[in-house]
């Protein structure tokens, strides 16, 4: 089998002619030896033995922010803030550098005060949309031409509340604000989730036949009542869209999901990616299969750091067991969610060459 007729077919619980292991490369990919860089992410797949498995392939879709937005971007001290000013408003929000983890990370939300979430809402409303042909079609020349592209399904990159939780506002400070000012928060959500259809609708007419978003799903983040009414109705929405063309979205959940895989499932939501034992997440690949059954894909199952932190010869079991508790469904080995620096070239060679032997 070609490797993405084996992730397809692995994914829907299909006889292959071996498990395919198709690693996350986020984080670790800079850390890797020069010459792995050099020679690019498809010729280390290859390698090692993999299958590609490119999560968030270029979105067939761009957005188009409305005209008159000024953005200035300065530092101020170990800080990047960033103004954003528009007609009708401004606002600013803040990055850090985190050198250790190699990744940056909101530390001042944009959204405020009510004002500030009516700019946004002036924001979306004037955003409009067109077809992203000719990024989709250099991954499709590239690396995309082998394995399995999954591709971006919305600009935003996940749903609209997730992205009003994590990037926008803040769990505690998005309460707060549908306390205080519900209408207002409502709206933008409102505006925000019809936007995202539309880019669905259009993404419908592209080469992909799987999607994927940035979901980062956790109870950390919000109950299982407020995924319901906020992002598993949005989600739910792309789902029926999807599979009305016969194709098919996949949930990136790399945190606390123990309580929202059923609802995943029932949502519509064809696979879940990145799930991730404890620490990372809380839920056992084995607890997994339990709750899911066998009508609904896992791709994960290797801790990151029990990847990165065990020794090769502790990794080999490991990972059998991994794939043991994976079976009874769709199901393809991979890191969970990201590779933190330090797992070496041996250890992705050694997991391939056990997923090798099991069909």
């Amino acid at each position: 089998m070609k490797s993405k007729e084996r992730i397809v077919a692995a994914l829907h619980g299909q006889s292959v002619d071996r498990l395919p292991f198709s690693p996350f490369l986020a984080y670790v990919w800079e850390f890797l030896p020069a010459e792995v860089q050099t020679a690019g992410p498809l010729a280390f797949h290859q390698a090692i033995g993999a299958d590609p498995l490119w999560r968030g392939a270029p979105c067939p879709v761009k957005s188009i922010p409305p005209e008159g937005i000024e953005r200035k971007t300065v530092k101020e001290g170990a800080r990047e803030v960033t103004y954003v000013t528009t007609p009708v408003g401004s606002f600013r929000f803040a990055y850090a550098r985190s050198k250790s983890g190699n990744t940056s990370f909101v530390v001042e939300h944009p959204l405020k005060t009510e004002e500030d979430y009516k700019v946004r809402l002036w924001i979306e409303e004037h955003t409009r949309y067109e077809i992203n042909r000719e990024q989709v079609e250099a991954h499709f020349q590239g690396n995309g031409r082998e394995g399995l592209s999954l591709g971006q399904l919305v600009p935003r990159c996940k749903s609209a509340y997730q992205d009003l939780v994590e990037f926008f506002v803040g769990t505690e400070a998005l309460v707060y604000a549908q306390a205080d000012f519900p209408d207002t928060v409502r709206s933008l959500w409102q505006v925000m989730v019809e936007k995202d259809l539309m880019a669905v609708r259009m993404a419908l007419a592209s080469d992909y036949d799987y999607f994927i978003t940035w979901e980062d799903s956790s109870t950390q983040n919000y109950s299982p009542t407020q995924y319901d009414e906020y992002i598993g109705s949005e989600i739910g929405e792309w789902c029926r869209l999807l599979a009305g063309a016969g194709k098919h979205y996949i949930q990136h959940a790399c945190g606390h999901v123990a309580a929202l895989v059923e609802r995943m499932r029932d949502h519509g939501v064809f696979a879940v990616e990145s799930i991730s034992p404890p620490p990372t997440g809380n839920l056992t690949i084995k607890r997994a299969r339990e709750l899911v059954g066998d009508k609904f894909g896992i791709i994960g199952g290797i801790e990151p750091t029990q990847f990165l932190n065990l020794s090769i010869a502790a990794l080999e079991p490991y990972v059998e067991s991994v794939i043991a508790d994976g079976k009874g469904g769709g199901f393809l080995l991979a890191n969970s969610d990201s590779c933190p620096p330090g797992v070496t070239v041996e250890k992705f060679k050694l997991v391939a060459d056990v997923a090798r032997r099991f069909r």
